[in-house]
């Protein structure tokens, strides 16, 4: 067990460290506060722990072998992306305390920062094909409960971990920046990167 645990968390920790739609979400969050970002973690932690129910109660086979509800999940995903994108790149950081840029001040909240970062998660149904494709390989037929359990919650300490790292290094990056023009300039390519790799998604 020990090797399997092993193995499971290089891969994991590997995937977890590679940018995605995730990690740029996070480190723009971490633009306004580190309770941002980790309400933003959080969030993402709720949508995997969605991912692993629905791998654990066979529902993801479900939905993944029904092209039409698949394809809508996938379409409606790249769509949100495309969305939290578009705003990001059109608002930037934004004045905390100004009237005429209400996304900044949605973004403030701790309670949008976790709802956004389970949408941005949930956005992309790919993520149900990559937990299905992994915790077979690691899971005992007489102990899958068990199994799916633990190494759920490997995978989910692994997202904390990382995530959190990656919340600290934008806080103190984008703390160096201050109040220049450069920080906007920076959330703002973020906010492309969103776009692009929504467009991954809806590709499939």
């Amino acid at each position: 067990m020990l090797e399997l645990t092993l193995q499971f968390l290089a891969i994991t920790l590997f995937l977890e460290v590679t940018p995605g739609p995730a990690v740029l979400f996070v480190l723009y969050q971490s633009a306004f506060s580190l309770r941002n970002a980790f309400a933003g973690i959080m969030g993402l932690l709720t949508s995997n722990i969605i991912w692993i129910s629905l791998v654990a109660t066979g529902l993801g086979l479900v939905l993944t072998q029904t092209p039409a509800i698949f394809n809508g999940l996938r379409f409606v995903g790249a769509a949100y992306l495309v969305y939290l994108g578009y705003k990001i790149i059109r608002y930037g950081i934004g004045k905390p305390y100004a009237d005429e840029n209400t996304q900044a001040g949605q973004y403030k909240s701790k309670w949008s920062s976790y709802r956004r970062g389970m949408f941005t998660s949930l956005s992309n149904p790919k993520a149900l094909l990559f937990f299905m494709a992994l915790f077979p390989q690691f899971t005992r037929p007489e102990h899958f409960s068990h199994d799916i359990i633990y190494f759920g919650a490997i995978k989910m300490l692994c997202l904390a971990v990382v995530m959190g790292g990656y919340a600290l290094m934008g806080r103190k990056l984008f703390n160096y920046m201050g109040g220049s023009s450069w920080a906007n300039t920076i959330s703002r390519v973020l906010g492309g990167g969103i776009i692009i790799a929504a467009i991954a998604v809806a590709k499939g």
